[in-house]
């Protein structure tokens, strides 16, 4: 077969949890601050939890020393799982790929920029808990996406080359990443346009438009 591999990204790709993940910012930085800070979240989309914390308090000329970083992440943590608990759902189709993979003996993992919880928080609440034994976080790498470490670190658990690998992706960052990485690229344009996703192999809108047999064979 031409790929032996399947990665996902979980935010976007996995789950419908983008909206309630960036917007966990806003009521954050409204009820700490009494700051608004708008709803383009194109800069931190793909970042770690850290770095998006930096980021904003840079932005808006906050304390940027570690110990307050570390408070406003775990913040933010604590938020979104009282925002997002029980409103979560697996990206329509989603599960009808997951199924091809196997039936198709493709290895697969999730590789997603959050932390270890989160990531197990929204496959749980979106009922795909079961469905992946590989899961690589941004707490198992140094450097967040674009960098292409954290696919690297999922090929490397599956044990298969970046050449025989599909990564699925929603972000910029992740496609960037993904590209890197050397592996077969698929943006899916649940957070941002098609036009904004023209570095990765293949777009799709939806997973209505992935057939996977067709693709690897």
């Amino acid at each position: 077969m031409r790929f032996e591999g399947l990665i996902f990204d979980c935010d976007g790709v996995l789950v419908d949890s983008e909206p309630f993940s960036c917007g966990t910012w806003n009521v954050i930085f409204e009820e700490q601050y009494n700051i608004d800070i708008g709803t383009n979240y194109n800069a931190i989309l793909g970042k770690k939890l850290l770095d998006t914390a930096q980021y904003y308090s840079k932005k808006y000329n906050l304390p940027v020393d570690n110990e307050t970083l570390k408070k406003l992440a775990q913040l933010k943590e604590d938020t979104y799982y009282r925002i997002a608990e029980g409103k979560l759902h697996p990206i329509s189709g989603v599960n009808r790929i997951i199924q091809e993979a196997k039936d198709l003996n493709l290895k697969i993992a999730v590789a997603s920029s959050g932390s270890i919880n989160k990531i197990n928080f929204n496959l749980s609440q979106a009922g795909l808990n079961k469905k992946f034994l590989n899961i690589v976080s941004a707490d198992d790498v140094k450097h967040a996406k674009p960098a292409p470490d954290i696919f690297l670190e999922a090929m490397n658990r599956l044990e298969i080359e970046p050449k025989k690998c599909i990564i699925i992706e929603d972000s910029i960052s992740g496609i960037k990443a993904a590209k890197s990485s050397g592996a077969f690229t698929i943006g899916i344009s649940t957070t941002f346009p098609p036009k904004k996703l023209n570095e990765a192999d293949m777009i799709i809108e939806d997973y209505g438009e992935l057939d996977l047999a067709h693709l690897i064979l």
